[in-house]
C-alpha cells in the first residue's frame, strides 16, 4: 500500500489571506500557495498528455492566473 504524505492542515482564513495577498502581487504569498499545492500539481502533471515538466509549468501558470483573477 502506498504511503500518503499529508501536509499539515491550513485554515480557511490562512488560505483566504494568501489568495488576497497573491492578488495584490505579493510574491511570498504566491510562493506559499504554490508550495501548499505542490503535491497536487505534481500528481496532476503526471496524468497529462504532455511531458511532465511542461504539464507542471502549464498547471502552475493556469493556477497563478486563476489566483490573480478578482
Amino acid at each position: 500500500m502506498e504511503k500518503e504524505n499529508h501536509q499539515p492542515a491550513i485554515s480557511d482564513y490562512e488560505i483566504t489571506r494568501l489568495i488576497h495577498s497573491a492578488r495584490n502581487k505579493e510574491a511570498a504569498a504566491m510562493l506559499q500557495l504554490l508550495e501548499l499545492f505542490s503535491t497536487d500539481i505534481q500528481k496532476s502533471s503526471q496524468c497529462a498528455r504532455l511531458p511532465t515538466e511542461e504539464a507542471r509549468s502549464e498547471i502552475i501558470v493556469n493556477f497563478l492566473e486563476l489566483v490573480s483573477l478578482e
